[in-house]
């Protein structure tokens, strides 16, 4: 599997330091975020730049990380999504993202499932078919908190977009803690549906518990949570997949760490389950880092 540095890692560092960073600290991909290069095209910066940074330290782009709230509806929202796809499928073509991640939220809870699948499948197959000229694929996660969660009505939803370049990222948080998917229902996915994997870990809540900020259940890097990693890591395993997998968490308390040193952390953390060999090391080689008790 090709390890992937998760922009969110390093959120408060820029799109090109995190092509840097992801250098250092020894990975082989950067999974790119998109705040951090939508300041950077709005700043004047290029594509072509971007491109060029990514090609001198040698570092390959997994993925573009995220076109948010593509279940919108109103024609100026639908437009504007599409306009927002088009941007960040020219710049993927552009530096050589073969994925674009996007994600839907929470405008049509209240919806029953069958028809908040229906409305998001339809944006869904426009954006597709938006990808397809330029060669870009597109993987959903489904959020834990969100109407679309589990894998079950993920899979649903990739039937109903019914386009060949829309497909899944495998995030372990999110399926464990919405209690969305197990390990065993994971291991049995045909493997071309596979984009990407998020090598998460962290806690949830217990069952019927409202969910508080995300930012509560994510402060750990993986083997220091509650998720039981291994088993998540041996399920993607079995199905043959072997793309990109980067790791991630939301903790500002984590975000306030050195960047290469955090970086490096996760990406030692990832190697413990994964029993990966990077492209090349660096970094400070430290342990991982603990969220604030």
């Amino acid at each position: 599997m090709v390890l992937t540095l998760h922009g969110q890692v390093t959120l408060h560092a820029n799109v090109l330091s995190d092509v840097r960073i992801a250098n250092a600290a020894g990975y082989r991909a950067l999974e790119v975020h998109t705040d951090k290069l939508k300041r950077f095209l709005d700043a004047g910066r290029s594509a072509e730049e971007l491109r060029d940074a990514l090609n001198e330290y040698d570092v390959d782009a997994a993925a573009i990380d995220i076109i948010g709230d593509v279940e919108v509806t109103g024609a100026r929202a639908r437009q504007d999504l599409f306009a927002t796809t088009e941007r960040l499928c020219s710049v993927a073509e552009t530096i050589g993202a073969p994925t674009i991640q996007v994600n839907a939220f929470s405008a049509l809870d209240g919806m029953t499932i069958d028809d908040v699948i229906s409305v998001t499948a339809s944006n869904l197959r426009e954006i597709a078919i938006i990808g397809e000229s330029s060669g870009i694929r597109f993987q959903f996660e489904g959020a834990a908190w969100t109407p679309i969660h589990s894998l079950a009505d993920c899979l649903r939803l990739v039937d109903a977009v019914g386009r060949p370049n829309f497909g899944l990222v495998i995030d372990f948080w999110h399926f464990w803690a919405s209690r969305g998917a197990t390990p065993e229902e994971i291991a049995r996915l045909d493997p071309e549906i596979i984009y990407g994997v998020h090598l998460c870990d962290g806690r949830r809540p217990a069952e019927g518990e409202a969910w508080p900020d995300e930012t509560l259940l994510r402060g750990d890097l993986p083997g220091d949570g509650d998720l039981p990693v291994q088993e998540w890591v041996d399920a993607v395993k079995a199905t043959g997949f072997d793309g990109f997998v980067s790791g991630e968490f939301l903790n500002p308390y984590l975000w306030e760490r050195d960047h290469l040193e955090v970086a490096t952390a996760m990406r030692v953390a990832m190697e413990r389950f994964l029993q990966a060999v990077p492209k090349k090391r660096g970094g400070t080689g430290l342990p991982p880092p603990h969220s604030r008790a």
